[in-house]
């Protein structure tokens, strides 16, 4: 018979990255438990949406389609478990800067590696009274990410997978085949922690590059956007003639409290694109946990096996989270490996350095 304090794992974070593993384990059948601490968080302010597309070359994102195909079966289980609705398939619309722009666009879009993500039939648009066309991307939407970790906490906390604690790294005490944290016993423990990894004591050595960024809210009666409407900056249509205008990135800055210059530069580039009336009702940041070389960091600490990291996944969380998430719960059971591109083994030999006695 299980002792009541001895899990399969231990989950430290409880954003994004955290309750995606949470929702994998729990499918498992595995035991753990969640340490969720109140601090901010990048994914309470994030806009949640999702482009299988870079603009830069016209292409697929990195595995986009294995990525949409297993996004599209997680979220959907946890809408089902929570019972609430969290996705919706919005279009993403490019506005397209010129000519050149504009053959680029139809040149691609009839080419096999972009032809399931990108619309061949530009649309007309105006722009400030200015005749632009636009691009349409398939596969393309948004979930609630605020509400999705919200009610995933609650889900679980009710159900005594999670604590509001903060966790203490300096009574974790890591042995050969278990880990004890004061009075819990855990076989593994997973670090999920965003942002504020760059101070785990195990992982503190990776090369995280973090990326503040803002987001406005605004209210507006004749903006009349349906679709995500991208160009230098998103506009995203939210309901109730209200839209999320975003997002900057800055990676000098580390607090958290939304900033003026933020607000300043948003508002400049919102009105590059749209002349109408609106009013800024809200302004949110959050710091992104991004990486040096913009991959997630995924796998086992170099010395101690049983400590692990889930982190990294920047600004395209919530398109990438879910497979990988699912192949890492893959890894911990050594039913798979870590891609290459994601693991933190292309860290080790360069930045670890091994501790003195």
């Amino acid at each position: 018979m299980r002792n009541k304090n001895d899990y399969d794992y231990i989950i430290v974070g409880g954003g994004l990255a955290g309750m995606l593993i949470a929702w994998e384990l729990l499918e498992r059948g595995k035991t753990f438990l969640v340490y969720c601490n109140n601090a901010p968080a990048s994914s309470n302010v994030a806009a949640g949406t999702w482009n299988p597309v870079t603009f830069r070359k016209m292409i697929p994102t990195w595995r986009s389609q294995e990525m949409i195909d297993t996004m599209l079966k997680v979220y959907p289980k946890a809408e089902h478990k929570l019972g609430i609705d969290l996705l919706s398939f919005i279009q993403v619309e490019k506005i397209l800067s010129n000519e050149q722009e504009e053959q680029f666009w139809e040149k691609m879009a009839i080419t096999e590696e972009s032809k399931n993500f990108l619309d061949p039939e530009l649309l007309d648009i105006i722009i400030k009274g200015e005749n632009k066309k636009s691009g349409i991307v398939k596969q393309t939407g948004r979930i609630d990410l605020p509400k999705y970790v919200k009610k995933s906490q609650a889900y679980f906390h009710k159900n005594g997978h999670l604590i509001f604690e903060t966790f203490d790294h300096s009574v974790c005490k890591p042995k050969r085949t278990s880990i004890q944290y004061k009075s819990v016993k855990t076989n593994k423990i997973i670090f999920a922690e965003g942002t504020y990894a760059e101070k785990n004591p195990f992982f503190d050595w990776l090369p995280f590059k973090p990326v503040k960024g803002d987001v406005l809210t605004i209210e507006s009666e004749d903006l009349n956007v349906n679709k995500i409407r991208k160009k230098n900056i998103f506009i995203l249509p939210i309901g109730e003639n209200k839209y999320k205008i975003g997002a900057t990135y800055h990676w000098s800055d580390k607090t958290w409290e939304p900033s003026e210059k933020a607000k300043l530069e948003l508002i400049e580039k919102f009105e590059k694109i749209s002349n109408c009336t609106y009013k800024i009702i809200d302004q949110e940041s959050g710091i992104r946990p991004a990486t040096h070389d913009r991959r997630p960091f995924i796998g086992a600490h170099p010395q101690h096996k049983n400590i692990l990291i889930f982190n990294g996944l920047g600004s395209k969380g919530v398109f990438l989270g879910p497979l990988l998430a699912s192949e890492f719960c893959d890894f911990l059971e050594y039913k798979g490996e870590i891609h290459p591109e994601v693991s933190i083994e292309r860290c080790v030999n360069k930045y670890f350095k091994t501790p003195r006695a």
